[in-house]
């Protein structure tokens, strides 16, 4: 993939969430005659940076309908019972999955502080709010939603999590594919990334329903696929390309953890290098020239697959010894 800067619909705001470090995270506006929408919330920390560009685009609060969540994490939907807040006539989209997880937290709070401990969960994310059932609505495989001249898509897309949909936009064409068209090493400059790579991290990662949910994606004959991590995709068989090829290298070392006699940080630490090696090798694969720049970019994202891999080596491993 050549970087590129991408020219996004008029109807299109990628919002970067500064979520860690710039062009990491995005939460996405959709523009409808007088009515907004958005795709995904970031975290707590980004809600101020939402409402200003809803302002910066000369729209109320109260002029927005929807908040549409790809899935559950919190990177991505932390943030919406606070934005949800500020958006009185706001109706929160979800995968019936996810759909009970906004509306009590708790499980989704309980797991990711066991990753990243108290300290660093409090500093990422701050309190989680709740979302009133009574503002929530889960969407179906399938479902479709007229909003003024455009319909929104929702098709279930597993295999980052189960909880996952996407949504395709029949005025731009595009897809809102969440974290399931990988995450992108961006170009300082650019809209979109240059490379992309399957995230995997925990704890539903499932290597054959996420080559078929590229497939799905795919099937929408998109012009533009927006990933969560971040940006617009507008080349989009080369970032198929190097999805499919990522995703095969995650599942690889899934399969072979699960054969392994380790557990713990000794499977963790086993599960890490190999992503590594992975990485290194995609990048290299793909052209990368700034290679050791381009994986220090990386390094959470490195970290976070190899607890993914592990974990559901493991959770496979257990369950054929219990057979």
């Amino acid at each position: 993939m050549n970087p590129v800067t991408v020219l996004l619909p008029e109807s299109i705001t990628l919002i970067d969430a500064q979520y860690l470090h710039p062009a990491k995270s995005a939460v996405y506006m959709i523009t409808e005659g007088n009515r907004a929408a958005f795709i995904d919330t970031n975290t707590n920390h980004a809600v101020p940076i939402i409402l200003e560009t809803l302002k910066a685009r000369g729209f109320a609060p109260e002029q927005v309908d929807y908040i549409i969540l790809t899935h559950i994490h919190l990177d991505h939907a932390g943030g919406t019972g606070k934005l949800l807040e500020s958006c009185p006539n706001a109706t929160v989209l979800a995968h019936p999955r996810a759909a009970r997880h906004a509306a009590d937290p708790s499980r989704l709070i309980a797991g990711a502080r066991a990753l990243y401990g108290d300290e660093q969960f409090d500093a990422l994310y701050g309190e989680i709010v709740p979302v009133p059932e009574s503002r929530l609505r889960a969407m179906e495989d399938g479902e479709t939603l007229i909003w003024g001249t455009r319909t929104l898509t929702f098709f279930h897309t597993r295999g980052h999590a189960n909880h996952h949909f996407s949504i395709h936009d029949s005025a731009t064409r595009s897809v809102f594919a969440g974290d399931n068209f990988g995450l992108g090493r961006n170009a300082a400059d650019t809209h979109g990334p240059v490379f992309l790579m399957c995230t995997s991290s925990p704890v539903e990662f499932d290597g054959p329903e996420a080559l078929l949910s590229v497939q799905k994606i795919l099937d929408k004959h998109p012009e533009w696929i927006f990933i969560g991590h971040y940006g617009a995709v507008n080349d989009i068989q080369a970032g198929a390309d190097q999805v499919l090829h990522s995703i095969r290298q995650m599942e690889a070392i899934r399969a072979g953890a699960v054969g392994l006699d380790l557990d713990g940080d000794a499977l963790d630490e086993w599960c890490e290098a190999r992503v590594w090696e992975a990485f290194n090798e995609h990048l290299t694969r793909f052209g990368s020239k700034t290679l050791e720049e381009d994986l220090a970019y990386l390094r959470l994202d490195a970290f976070l697959n190899a607890r993914g891999l592990s974990f559901t080596a493991l959770k496979e491993r257990k369950a054929k010894a219990a057979e």
